[in-house]
């Protein structure tokens, strides 16, 4: 026999009782089974726990050591439940967010304020979209914003819900002055003369950019190496270099994108969260608020 939890209470309601029978009535139990019970908590802890009289019952010596370790425990449980309330009411007023660079995630942020204003917004950027995921994971964040593109899928842990965003065409930022500017689209061997602005870090872009060019027979002149979240637009702006970005976006001044065409990829933004998260109900209507919200940011054409 395995000691569990309701054996521990079931001990103290017939000690608080002092009588198998009004123990086995507040219990909910047929008094022979909780009989058969206690007998085999006896076996297991090698004596009897009660002794039996007219009256009913009362703790042995052994009895009094395992009820008082029994308390202990139940009490601890307690505590911890009382604990794991007060975490989510805390979470009810909290939601942590996390991504690494992603195009929506201002539209993210004021779908969130949007719906509940009264609720405080904790953002936490990372290096990588595995770091990102094992935050999730470890429950250091609630939500996490991810973008991939499906020819570099990330990894999804079992354990995670995934919630699609939306799908887009990757674009290439370039100078408004560009000759290629004014073009709807623009294709990848187009592109084989420019210098290229890279984005560092731990997500292997530097690979992709490698990967996105070479069936077209060239090899990227990289002149820059930014981080995600580094002045692209004033670099491009700077000296007419180009750089591949998640998808359509504002522009700041002095720059464009444009869709890339031919490409067998499709640029990914997804949301990952904990099934049994306090937020995870909600994560459905944040994905369908941001991709309406890009839709329409796109047919109004805004820019910065």
């Amino acid at each position: 026999m395995q000691l569990e939890l309701h054996h521990l209470r079931n001990l103290r309601a017939v000690a608080t009782a002092g009588s198998l029978n009004r123990a086995a009535e507040q219990l909910k139990l047929p008094q022979p089974a909780l009989s058969r019970q206690l007998r085999r908590l006896e076996d297991l802890f090698g004596g009897p726990l009660f002794d039996r009289h007219h009256c009913g019952v009362r703790p042995t010596a052994l009895g009094r050591v395992v009820l008082h370790h029994a308390a202990e425990i139940l009490d601890d449980c307690a505590a911890i439940h009382d604990d794991i309330a007060r975490h989510r009411d805390r979470q009810a007023g909290t939601i942590r967010l996390g991504w690494t660079a992603s195009s929506v995630a201002d539209l993210l942020l004021d779908e969130l304020r949007r719906r509940f204003p009264g609720t405080a917004i904790e953002v936490t950027v990372a290096e990588s979209t595995r770091q990102v995921t094992n935050q999730v994971l470890t429950g250091e964040i609630d939500v996490a914003l991810v973008h991939e593109l499906t020819g570099m899928s990330c990894p999804r842990p079992a354990e995670l819900g995934v919630q699609h965003i939306i799908d887009e065409r990757p674009h290439i930022m370039i100078s408004s002055s560009h000759p290629l500017a004014q073009r709807p689209a623009i294709t990848v061997p187009e592109l084989r003369d420019e210098r290229w602005i890279a984005v560092s870090g731990s997500d292997n872009c530097i690979a992709f950019l490698h990967r996105v060019c070479r069936p077209f027979g060239f090899t990227p002149e990289i002149v820059h190496h930014l981080p995600p979240y580094g002045p692209h637009e004033d670099v491009v702006r700077h000296d007419g270099s180009v750089a591949m970005t998640q998808g359509w976006g504002p522009s700041a001044e002095g720059t464009t994108r444009r869709p890339l065409a031919g490409l067998p990829w499709v640029s990914r933004h997804l949301l990952m969260y904990r099934p049994d998260g306090f937020w995870a109900q909600q994560v459905p209507h944040f994905a369908r608020a941001v991709a309406e919200a890009h839709q329409a940011r796109i047919d109004a054409g805004v820019q910065h």
